[in-house]
């Protein structure tokens, strides 16, 4: 029996939700409607081992589950205080706000991102994302990277007066 790869799984849970959430409302809603509804759908979601991260159109995030709080090691209000930014390492800063203008603008985005944790270490997952499921609402769902590289850092190799 072959199992499913948790990338495609998570690719068709975002798209049914984003289908289901579609038919909730065709106009913007304020920040607090929006917030609630996130919550909503985070509830949904808390136990699932993806990781759910929901951010606004300025990059910050309104909801996280659980699997989100355990990949980046942040409580869920410590997340809920940063942006996308806070999260991306800072050599790659300038290509996450190209991509993020880019995922705005198709709607739909996956790959590989690098994320870093609370404690500093820089983890790799993979990730599928639509953009609007509300109204200025995107939805991420990330899953850790595993590879035969996994004890390697993610951007090349770390500098000799880095520990």
């Amino acid at each position: 029996m072959t199992r499913r790869r948790t990338p495609d799984r998570a690719a068709r849970l975002m798209q049914r939700l984003q289908r289901a959430l579609a038919r909730l409302t065709t106009t913007a809603p304020p920040e607090a409607v929006v917030r609630a509804r996130a919550g909503i759908l985070v509830a949904h979601l808390r136990d699932i081992p993806v990781a759910i991260l929901i951010a606004n159109n300025q990059a910050r995030y309104v909801d996280v589950n659980r699997a989100a709080i355990r990949l980046t090691g942040y409580r869920r209000d410590e997340l809920l205080r940063l942006s996308i930014w806070d999260l991306t390492p800072d050599p790659r800063r300038v290509l996450g706000r190209r991509l993020w203008r880019a995922f705005l603008k198709r709607g739909r985005m996956r790959g590989r991102y690098a994320l870093r944790r609370k404690d500093g270490r820089v983890v790799a997952a993979r990730y599928v994302a639509v953009a609007n499921v509300l109204p200025g609402v995107h939805v991420s769902a990330l899953v850790p990277w595993i590879s035969s590289r996994i004890n390697r850092p993610l951007w090349g190799r770390k500098s000799p007066g880095r520990t």
